[in-house]
């Protein structure tokens, strides 16, 4: 039996998906945003604040499904559960059985099924980058989609099915993966999820369940992903040459994009960095 009282439907087991807290960016300091109003600062604040603590609350989710034991559901129930969704504005809601192959390694996983949310960071502050505005807004949406997504767990649990949320500043499952094979967007060279709406302009978060899970339409991406092919803007124009030029294939089917060293480097060194969310040309507004 699990410290829960029930047992992990998944436990990692890929030895080159390893779940690392970026414990450097815990410690940075607010000098950047001293240029910044008061009201800015105070937003900054409050949201590197909540996706901290939101991020330890998703964690603690697996507790209080000892009883949760329904799996069948009805379209309606979903049509429900999405329109509860969007009310909390919600971009992106898909549906897909978890990858196990995608769980990082020893992290145990509560739930059969995953459901895959994605929210919009917005343009305009987007397209300050390098900017402490920039980064008050992609950790507003880290802070504001991580505590839908433990509501929703909540709301699952309440229902009788077994359901654990997964934050999206750190989840125990690659998102990534689990984003494409349902269909939401591709694999940029940047590492990032590209999408038609928003280019790689959104952060995304997930919830395990044991509740039957709906089929998500497909979408045909082939000429978005031939243009980003022939771009290669983010890895020319990566402020910490982080981006590599041909990715790095691991036989665990792992593949990585993303110097991730030189890339919290960056971050700490160029005002929060985010350069790579400015300069896809995707994701730039018609």
């Amino acid at each position: 039996m699990s410290d829960v009282g029930i047992k992990p439907t998944f436990i990692g087991k890929n030895k080159d998906l390893v779940f690392i807290v970026p414990k450097e960016l815990f410690t940075m300091g607010a000098e950047p945003i001293e240029v910044l109003n008061r009201e800015s600062a105070k937003k900054f604040s409050k949201y590197i604040r909540g996706t901290f603590k939101g991020f330890q609350q998703s964690r603690k989710t697996k507790y209080g499904n000892e009883n949760n034991t329904k799996t069948e559901t009805t379209p309606e129930f979903w049509v429900e559960f999405e329109k509860k969704a969007r009310e909390f504005n919600v971009d992106f809601i898909a549906y897909i059985p978890v990858l196990e192959n995608y769980i990082f390694k020893d992290l145990k996983v509560y739930g059969k099924n995953g459901i895959i949310f994605g929210m919009e960071m917005k343009w305009e502050d987007i397209n300050t980058a390098p900017s402490a505005k920039c980064e008050i807004e992609v950790f507003r949406v880290y802070k504001v989609l991580g505590d839908i997504t433990i509501e929703l767990a909540e709301y699952l649990k309440e229902k009788g099915y077994k359901s654990e949320a997964h934050h999206p500043f750190g989840g125990k499952l690659l998102y990534g993966p689990h984003v494409v094979a349902a269909g939401l967007g591709f694999m940029g060279r940047n590492g990032l999820i590209i999408t038609p709406e928003f280019g790689p302009r959104q952060r995304w978060s997930m919830i395990t369940t044991d509740a039957n899970i709906p089929n998500t339409s497909k979408r045909n991406f082939d000429e978005l992903e031939e243009f980003c092919k022939s771009c290669g803007s983010c890895v020319k124009n990566c402020k910490g040459g982080a981006v590599y030029k041909e990715p790095i294939r691991k036989d665990s089917k792992i593949i990585t994009h993303i110097d991730r060293s030189k890339c919290i480097d960056s971050i700490l060194k160029n005002n929060y960095c985010s350069y790579c969310l400015k300069i896809c040309p995707i994701g730039h507004p018609k």
